[in-house]
């Protein structure tokens, strides 16, 4: 009775785990891999916010609305500076490196401050 008791209890663990895991992946969500050639930026603080590129002689992508993604086929076969920047303000929020044989994807938030994906 007792060895029952136990299996049904660690079945239950078993479940509430998996089910929480499985919760858990489901609000997350997956990664998304960058698309080589494209640059995309998502305001996803409570600003708008676009990204220059000093090595093209300041050439910028439009302003991204908050809460909005964009795809930007900006191609490049190697690294150069892109500087992130809050629209609302022109402040340069910071810089990250860009290689166009790879793609970039990049999400502000508010602070404000911005992540890769």
């Amino acid at each position: 009775m007792q060895q029952a008791t136990k299996r049904w209890t660690g079945r239950g663990i078993a479940l509430a785990v998996a089910a929480g895991a499985a919760l858990t992946m489901g609000t997350i969500g997956t990664a998304q891999a960058a698309t080589p050639g494209v640059f995309k930026l998502c305001s996803k603080g409570s600003y708008d916010s676009y990204a220059t590129f000093p090595e093209r002689g300041g050439f910028s992508t439009f302003v991204v609305r908050s809460g909005e993604c964009q795809d930007f086929n900006y191609g490049g076969n190697g690294p150069e500076r892109v500087d992130i920047v809050n629209a609302d303000s022109d402040g340069v929020i910071g810089s990250v490196t860009y290689d166009g044989r790879a793609g970039l994807n990049i999400a502000t938030i508010d602070g404000p401050s911005f992540y890769p994906f």
